[in-house]
């Protein structure tokens, strides 16, 4: 009976490793030296080879598990930013610029940049003012279907001279009803305080049941506008 010298396993004798640890047993256990091949050319020695050590199994891995579901991170809500009050020094600013802007405005700008209306409005006041500081004074009648007016009188009661004046004058009804208004032009100059006359002149046409004429200066011009 012969056992493996390293390990002590039992062998049955015609082995050449040894089943339990894996060595070579065949030069221990069997004829000594080399094995010997014939050939024409004599006998020739087969060196045998070390045999390395069976490493043991290890086992195999279990099934392959899917992954879970991969966690995604939460989204974070971004925060408006603060606002930031206002301080008492702001406002300071603000109040020392608007009373600056109004100081300048009113002792400055104002003085630099009078009104359009100033800048238009003619010396002794506009149109209307003056054509109500005027007089006029007539009689009128009727001259072949027009309205005449003889005996005319214009008094300019403003302080300026009068270069031309707007003279309207309304047809009436018997019952105070307006049938037509007529405006003619009267030339000056007239000075302040004076008077001017006129020889008869037309002013329109006849309306149908005319029962009286009154005329008025409306706008008067003065000289050099």
């Amino acid at each position: 009976m012969a056992f493996c010298s390293n390990c002590g396993n039992q062998l049955e004798g015609n082995e050449r490793f040894c089943v339990k640890c894996g060595s070579d047993v065949s030069a221990k256990t069997g004829a000594a030296g080399p094995v010997a091949s014939a050939s024409a050319a004599g006998p020739r020695v087969v060196p045998s080879m070390p045999m390395q050590p069976v490493q043991p199994m290890t086992a195999m891995p279990g099934p392959y598990a899917a992954p879970g579901p991969i966690p995604v991170p939460m989204a974070i809500a971004q925060q408006p930013p603060a606002k930031k009050g206002v301080t008492f020094g702001t406002l300071a600013v603000v109040a020392a610029l608007a009373l600056g802007g109004y100081y300048y405005y009113t002792h400055y700008y104002v003085k630099d940049h009078p009104p359009a209306a100033a800048k238009s409005q003619p010396q002794g006041g506009t149109a209307a003012a003056l054509g109500k500081q005027q007089a006029f004074d007539a009689h009128w009648q009727t001259v072949n279907g027009f309205v005449q007016l003889s005996n005319g009188k214009w008094t300019n009661n403003a302080n300026v001279a009068i270069q031309s004046s707007t003279l309207e004058c309304d047809q009436y009804d018997a019952g105070g009803n307006l049938l037509d208004q007529m405006r003619t032009t009267l030339n000056g100059p007239v000075q302040p305080g004076g008077t001017d006359t006129f020889n008869p002149f037309n002013v329109g046409a006849v309306a149908n049941n005319l029962s009286r004429v009154t005329c008025t200066i409306m706008y008067a011009k003065a000289v050099g506008q």
